[in-house]
């Protein structure tokens, strides 16, 4: 007995020490395993901090925990992590550990994780990491296995956070505080699956619109999932976004190309509260005690496959009516609110989307709110016909929705308008086949929040509709002390809605003083010296062709008190172009030209062309940090310069120059500067022993400077100090390295005391050089200045004694200087050649696109005139019939109506085919006008680029 309890103790001492040993046996193992199957098999750096192994966690399989697991993307997704895991659990089969030859899965267990899914504008997305299997596998050799097998009972995730980034939408999803609990047998080929998910906070952002802001959601549903075909069946789906019930069918399949799909869903409740809460301004508002009433019903689907080719079907309608709602504690209520809408697509085909808002009415404090909209054919011909109509006193809007304290909100809001017919009409100048007009009248506007707190007010706003554009005839506006007054206009607003066109307009805008340090979310504390406020890079959108004139008499910006600011600001092709920008500043006067570009994306640039005359030096170098960079020792200077600089450079992600893509060349002027407490000039006066130097007083500078690559070199120009006379030239690098020349020829009687024997040992030093220099009654020294700015080194020489090395330094920057245009010039030619190149492609898609429209114009023509003729004959036989009945006379009678008829109907139907064609004709003709502009602004383009 005590033998066989010996064995027992010992068998499962045994087994726990397996238990504890095993996992560090197996642990590198599997370590190796897992980054050898990444690099095999993955484009993108797959990379974890440790690997942890237990038996005891999950007996008797082995748990295998990874800690701060990431996985980020190469070439253009460099910077995108796509997945970020801080604990990751898998559980293994311990059999197949054993075995070696495939791990199988078990159970796969997410704490905190962060996924990033970014699709491009080409379309191309973070996730397509798998490396493509170039390997063929011989005929009749079974595929080979892979190192890791999905044999999952559980997948589990808390607590992560889900982004979907789509710019071909654009779409912007961010899910957080995501639970999800999926079980079942995924090693099966068909499984039937339990799927639970949470996410606490929901963002939907659509096309520049938020949709869903902070919403709650929840799915419960049985899946029934089918590995072989990757179909997955959901008989009964459970999902509520805030209060918001639907149920939803169908499967979701990923066949090899594309995602094919057939889902219904429908609200659960009738009730119209569980609606508001998806409208983020309501439900994050007091929505529990909201009061509300009305009937609800919302269904909707989406069928068929998506994919690069072709989009699913898909249709939503809704119904509300005899809806109200009212906040506790206010006097007013939103009612008499009914909508009637939907939007469908039956065939996936775009151009069958028909959006049609049969009716919305509300009305707020009684004032009534009407909304009708009706768009068909969005891609080949937009169709619009919509009737807009309401008044809004926004002195009571504080009586049906809560304000925050000390929000203050007044005045008036009238808005009529009304836009019906077809996008061709406009674009072909047929302004009379379409109905548009209307007016947006906004007066005695004031609005102030703590957002806002300097208050808005707009004594007097108006905004009139034509089919042709929209005019701005009036805007006159006033935020705390800064005001506004434009006028203007807007052109191809439905086309540009359409994505048929360019948005075009221009405005004049005024204003006697303008604050932007207002509009910064945080106002600085103090000055900051800088150019720019760290504000992240500007975009310019593209599709805008807007011109812009501008008169401000004061504009304050960041540290810059700008006065009689003028000039004209041009958008266009996500370029901003300044021209004859002028203002007074610094004491003197600024004028720039040039563009900034936003073209390449996340990597700005520009191209300035800058005019300064006479402003303060020192008042200059505490305002812009780039003259810190271009000249160090201004911020020791006083007096005024003049300076014309052209510049190139690329931006960083705060608007700051790239030094070292500095590029450009320039002027500097000065009737007199006077530089002291410099550390190059200091150290100069205590290697000659001449005080003077301590302290330069320039008269009349004059020097010219090119920009290369974050160096600026100084051309060679003669200045004097008394009766010094100076030639200087070198360069200063924006890293604060330097390297100068200084040839000084000082009068004899300059050097005297210390300075003696200074002179005597240059002397000595240059004679030991074989130069048998003798003392004059001017000594030429030369001066080599390098080091940095804040710490110099200092070597002085006889001018005869330093000729070489200073020649080599003069050839080397030479040199330096036209290798560096030579490659601008080569760039400049290859950039002009894309230009020319890229413009003769968009060139030939005008025409192609305009094409395809002509020819859809003629054959809807056709189609149309083949109905009204069918129609005619119909009509003339039924008339024949009719009079055949009625006897001989009825039936010639009835044989010449007919006959009319159908002379009508053909010459209506003529017609309608000779207006087409003219249209079509119109639309070609306009398209290889804008064909031509586009390659002729390309050359005019490249022409300029490359300089003379």
């Amino acid at each position: 007995m005590k033998k066989t309890a010996k064995i027992i103790v010992v068998t499962l001492l045994a087994l726990m020490l397996a238990l504890v040993v095993l996992p560090y046996a197996f642990r590198g193992k599997i370590k190796e395993a897992v980054k050898n199957a990444a690099n095999k098999s993955l484009n993108a750096r797959l990379d974890f901090e440790d690997v942890s192994l237990s038996l005891l966690r999950s007996f008797p399989d082995l748990s295998v925990g990874i800690k701060n697991l990431s996985l980020s993307g190469t070439g253009d997704f460099e910077k995108d992590t796509l997945a970020g895991i801080p604990n990751l659990r898998v559980t293994i089969d311990l059999m197949s550990v054993l075995r070696g030859e495939q791990y199988e899965i078990k159970a796969l267990r997410l704490r905190n994780p962060a996924i990033k899914l970014k699709v491009l504008a080409d379309g191309r997305v973070n996730w397509d990491i798998m490396k493509p299997d170039t390997v063929p596998v011989p005929e009749g050799e079974p595929e080979p296995s892979a190192p890791v097998r999905a044999a999952l009972r559980i997948m589990e995730v808390t607590n992560g956070r889900l982004i979907y980034d789509d710019v071909t939408f654009p779409m912007l999803l961010d899910a957080g505080g995501l639970e999800m609990l999926v079980k079942g047998d995924l090693s099966l080929d068909y499984s039937e699956l339990i799927a639970k998910a949470t996410a606490a906070s929901i963002v939907v952002d659509y096309d520049g619109i938020r949709y869903l802001n902070k919403a709650t959601a929840s799915l419960e549903s049985a899946i029934g999932a089918d590995l072989n075909a990757w179909k997955f069946t959901f008989p009964d789906a459970k999902l509520r976004v805030n209060e918001l019930d639907l149920h939803a069918s169908g499967f979701f399949a990923m066949p090899d190309e594309g995602y094919d799909m057939d889902i219904s869903f429908e609200a659960v409740k009738n009730d119209f509260k569980n609606f508001l809460s998806l409208v983020p301004a309501i439900y994050l508002k007091d929505f529990s005690s909201l009061q509300a009433e009305g009937t609800l019903a919302l269904k909707g689907f989406v069928k068929g496959l998506y994919s690069e080719e072709t989009m699913p079907g898909f249709g939503v309608n809704i119904e509300i009516g005899e809806a109200m709602f009212r906040y506790p504690g206010l006097p007013e209520a939103v009612e008499n609110i009914s909508v009637s809408a939907g939007i469908t697509n039956d065939d996936g085909d775009a151009d069958a989307t028909i959006i049609d808002v049969r009716r919305m009415h509300l009305e707020t404090a009684g004032n009534p709110v009407d909304i009708r909209l009706y768009a068909r054919t969005p891609v080949s011909d937009p169709y619009v016909d919509t009737k807009i109509t309401g008044k809004l006193n926004l002195g009571d809007v504080g009586r049906f929705y809560p304000l925050e304290d000390g929000d203050d909100l007044a005045g008036m809001l009238d808005a009529d308008i009304v836009a019906k017919g077809n996008l061709s009409a406009i674009e072909s100048g047929r302004y009379q086949d379409f109905e548009a007009g209307g007016r947006l009248i906004l007066s005695d506007v004031r609005y102030k929040t703590a957002s806002l707190p300097q208050g808005l007010s707009v004594t007097e706003a108006r905004l009139n509709l034509t089919p042709a554009l929209a005019e701005l005839p009036v805007l006159k506006a006033q935020i705390g002390k800064n005001d506004l007054t434009a006028n203007g206009r807007l052109e191809n607003m439905l086309a540009y809605a359409f994505g048929k066109s360019d948005l075009k307009g221009s405005l004049n805008l005024s204003s006697k003083y303008f604050n932007v340090n207002d509009f910064a979310s945080e106002p600085a504390e103090a000055p900051v010296e800088s150019d720019t406020a760290a504000i992240g890079i500007i975009e310019i959108p593209g599709g805008i062709d807007f011109v812009l004139k501008a008169s401000f008499d004061q504009v304050i910006y960041d540290n810059m008190d700008l006065k009689n600011v003028k000039g004209v600001m041009k958008v266009k092709d996500q370029v901003l172009s300044l021209e004859n920008l002028t203002m007074n500043t610094l004491e003197g006067a600024l004028g720039v030209n040039g563009t900034y570009s936003a073209v390449a994306e996340g990597k700005p640039a520009v191209d300035f062309r800058v005019d300064i005359r006479d402003v303060d030096v020192k008042q200059a170098f505490r305002t812009f940090n780039t003259m810190e960079m271009l000249a160090p020792i201004a911020g020791m200077a006083s007096g005024k310069i003049s300076t014309r600089l052209n510049i190139k450079t690329d931006l960083d992600g705060n608007m700051m120059p790239v030094f070292s893509s500095v590029n450009g060349d320039g002027r500097l002027m000065s009737q007199a500067l006077t530089i002291s407490n410099v550390n190059s000039f200091n150290k100069l006066a205590e290697t000659l022993k001449i005080e003077k130097f301590r302290q330069w007083v320039i008269e009349k500078i004059n020097l010219s400077f090119e920009m290369v690559d974050g160096k600026v070199f100084v051309k060679p120009f003669e200045t004097r100090l008394g009766n010094t006379r100076a030639e200087i030239s070198g360069w200063n690098s924006f890293d604060k390295t330097m390297e100068y020349v200084m040839q000084l020829n000082i009068p004899r009687a300059e050097f005297g005391g210390a300075a003696n024997n200074v002179l005597n040992n240059l002397v000595g030093e240059a004679n030991k050089k074989g130069a048998n220099f003798s003392i004059g009654d001017v000594i030429p020294v030369t001066v080599l200045i390098g080091g940095t700015v804040t710490n110099p080194t200092i070597t002085t020489s006889l001018k005869t004694a330093a000729g070489s090395a200073v020649e080599r330094m003069k050839q080397q920057i030479t040199e330096t200087i036209q290798q560096k245009k030579e490659e601008v010039v080569a760039k400049a030619r290859e950039e002009a050649s894309r230009y020319i190149e890229e413009a003769n492609l968009q060139a030939q898609k005008i025409l192609a696109d305009a094409q395809k429209q002509a020819d859809e114009v003629v054959r809807l023509a056709d189609e149309s005139a083949a109905r009204i003729k069918t129609e005619a004959d119909k009509q003339a036989e039924q008339l024949i019939a009719e009079g055949r009945k009625k006897g001989p006379i009825a039936e010639l009678a009835a044989k010449k109506a007919a006959e009319k008829v159908r002379a009508e109907a053909g010459e209506k139907a003529d017609k309608l085919v000779l207006e087409a064609q003219k249209q079509s004709g119109n639309i070609m003709t306009k398209a290889r006008l804008e064909s031509d502009k586009v390659v002729n602004d390309a050359r005019i383009k490249a022409e300029g680029n490359q300089g003379p």
